[in-house]
């Protein structure tokens, strides 16, 4: 975390003042948000590594926050909730989240976390791989993280953008969800088999043209998924 920026979001004073101590002391530059507006200005002015943000704010809760960061910044988010709840899990991830997790939480496995989606931005900024493939309706380019459909770029979060080359590079075959879990988010995310889930769905919205009846990212029922090309 040495000399990482990292924003926090959160209307809770006794919570960014813990949080802001702990990622000071592994290093990191600490900025603060009371609320939702401060933090979509703060991200401008300081480009922080990494976002954490809490969902029940005055004003604009987190998952509005969320969506608005993702319109303007790749950087990675991890999302807060109060509430242990699937659906909050699944609308988080939705909104463009890297990551969510429900409080109270031991502080050491928010540190975790936040090493493990800052590798993971480290590691897609620093990819050399030339991969390409195109097929006349999708056209996918690693190097320069263009994905285009009939010639169109669309717009992909990072992980949106990992998952689906990692599908592709490994078209043609069948992908446990442990596998795709593992390759895309980390060993340590295993398990959590929402997160694949939630993703493979938004892919689907934006490259298939009939998302409901995919003709790329197709389900092998209780094993994974498989890209066709």
């Amino acid at each position: 975390m040495n000399n990482k920026k990292v924003l926090i979001i959160d209307d809770d004073a006794g919570f960014r003042y813990l949080a802001s101590l702990l990622f000071k002391k592994a290093g990191a530059h600490v900025f603060i948000a009371r609320d939702g507006l401060e933090g979509i200005s703060k991200l401008f002015t300081h480009q922080p590594d990494l976002t954490i943000l809490d969902v029940t704010m005055p004003g604009l809760n987190g998952f509005e926050v969320c969506q608005r960061i993702r319109q303007i910044s790749d950087t990675p988010i991890i999302m807060l909730t109060a509430l242990n709840d699937e659906k909050e899990m699944l609308r988080g991830l939705g909104a463009g989240a890297d990551d969510f997790l429900s409080k109270p939480f031991n502080p050491e496995i928010l540190l975790a976390r936040a090493r493990t989606v800052l590798r993971r931005a480290e590691h897609l900024q620093t990819q050399t791989d030339t991969f390409k493939d195109n097929d006349g309706y999708l056209s996918i380019n690693v190097e320069t993280r263009a994905v285009l459909i009939n010639g169109k770029r669309i717009k992909l979060t990072p992980i949106e953008f990992r998952l689906l080359a990692y599908l592709v590079r490994n078209a043609g075959k069948v992908l446990t969800f442990e596998q795709i879990l593992s390759k895309v988010w980390g060993t340590e995310y295993r398990g959590n088999l929402d997160y694949v889930h939630v993703y493979i769905s938004h892919l689907r919205n934006k490259i298939e043209e009939h998302p409901k009846h995919p003709r790329y990212i197709l389900t092998v029922h209780g094993i994974g998924y498989m890209f066709e090309r």
